[in-house]
């Protein structure tokens, strides 16, 4: 039998494997600590049927830990969680070890600011009248009579504060120039703010009806108003 197979061969082996790990361990234990500052991104976990309207979008976060690991620590290693209540309005949430996530090994020294404000709101839908966006000037000396949007109102989706104060929304912009007789243009509806949406229709038709001084408006070349 080889000396590797023998019980004293493999009492050795076992020996000089524990040797290994304790060089190991007590090296990491003699490594220098050091600290590292961090510019952590923050994100949230919004409860269902709310919206987020202020936030914090980072924070600074300062870990402690062996120098080989704080050198390596990098701002998509650290994770910054928040869980929000469903409430409604201005809340104030503490920041602690329980909502930042770092690498094994090191630990948290602190957060700064280590208490964020949001704001909450719920999610609401309504019916909101559109309004068509004329711009510049028809040609031949022309003025607008009147304009028409088909259909008249939009469904709109949103905060419930910012949706319920919304008294009407606009079409992008109609371009006048060039045009000296009634026309019909389809133009897509544009959101008043990112945080609301135009759900439906998206697209609406706007009948301009135009006229040119010391003429009258002639009923046959106006576009037929649909009911």
């Amino acid at each position: 039998m080889s000396d590797a197979r023998s019980p004293w061969g493999l009492r050795l082996l076992a020996l000089a494997l524990a040797g290994l790990a304790w060089f190991t361990f007590s090296g990491e234990k003699r490594e220098p600590l050091s600290e590292k500052l961090i510019e952590a991104s923050v994100r949230y976990d919004t409860p269902r049927n709310y919206l987020l309207l202020e936030r914090e979008e980072t924070v600074r976060v300062t870990a402690r830990g062996p120098l080989s690991k704080i050198r390596s620590l990098t701002a998509p290693l650290v994770d910054v969680w928040v869980k929000l209540p469903e409430e409604e309005g201005e809340l104030q949430v503490a920041l602690g070890e329980d909502h930042v996530i770092l690498p094994e090994g090191l630990e948290l020294v602190s957060v700064v600011p280590n208490v964020i404000k949001v704001r909450l709101d719920t999610h609401t839908t309504r019916f909101v009248p559109v309004v068509a966006d004329l711009q510049g000037e028809p040609a031949a000396g022309a003025r607008v009579l009147s304009s028409r949007v088909m259909p008249n109102t939009v469904f709109v989706a949103g905060p419930a504060s910012r949706v319920a104060a919304l008294e009407q929304v606009m079409t992008l912009p109609i371009d006048l120039a060039g045009h000296a007789r009634d026309f019909e243009e389809e133009v897509a509806v544009r959101p008043p703010e990112p945080l609301i949406s135009i759900q439906e229709p998206q697209i609406v038709n706007v009948i301009v009806q135009l006229a040119i001084p010391n003429v009258e408006p002639n009923e046959e070349t106006a576009p037929p108003f649909r009911h």
